[in-house]
């Protein structure tokens, strides 16, 4: 094939630089499926976002690498046949057709990371969303006693609960009562 001139070699060059981004591909994509266990967790891991942005970044640079192997080998096939004679245009299609997958297939990837950064970040939300209504269920709660035994450390000599033997008693039963019902609500809810 080395007699059909320079032709066949840039072919080969060509074949072989597309042919080592497929591999690349392939390893990336095998790195892709470890990083996305740890990414569907409802724990924050910023060691796993950034990870997942400097895979994104390489594969951002593949598919820019293999971009101008698809132009060129279109501009080859068509506009210089003086060095790519005719039967070794469907060579260099074949070179352009591995390099268009190997963009899609980058661009694809890049996608498929970009929503499972997106889920991790959501799951991570709705985690926080949980944790938040719980303290604002325990708070509303809390608060009644707050509101109570907060008046009894005023000091005020004419409440009329403390002129009764069992006025005191009865405030503490009281509170307890209004917060295991706020409880038990809130419990329904799905607050607590």
């Amino acid at each position: 094939m080395l007699c059909q001139g320079p032709g066949y070699a840039f072919y080969c060059i060509l074949d072989f630089i597309v042919d080592h981004y497929s591999k690349i591909t392939e390893s990336l994509s095998e790195r892709i499926g470890t990083l996305e266990g740890g990414m569907f967790t409802t724990r924050f891991d910023s060691k796993t976002l950034e990870d997942v942005y400097h895979l994104r970044r390489e594969l951002l640079a593949l598919r820019n690498a293999a971009m101008p192997v698809t132009e060129i080998c279109a501009q080859l096939a068509r506009f210089h046949e003086d060095i790519i004679p005719k039967n070794l245009r469907a060579y260099l299609r074949d070179v352009q057709d591995h390099a268009h997958h190997v963009m899609i297939d980058a661009e694809d990837m890049r996608e498929m990371l970009t929503s499972a950064m997106q889920v991790n970040l959501a799951l991570v939300s709705v985690q926080q969303s949980e944790v938040n209504k719980k303290l604002a269920g325990w708070g509303a709660v809390l608060i009644v006693p707050t509101i109570v035994f907060s008046m009894y450390g005023m000091n005020f000599s004419d409440m009329p609960e403390l002129k009764t033997h069992f006025g005191y008693p009865a405030v503490l039963v009281v509170t307890l009562a209004i917060c295991g019902v706020m409880w038990s609500r809130l419990k329904k809810a799905g607050w607590l």
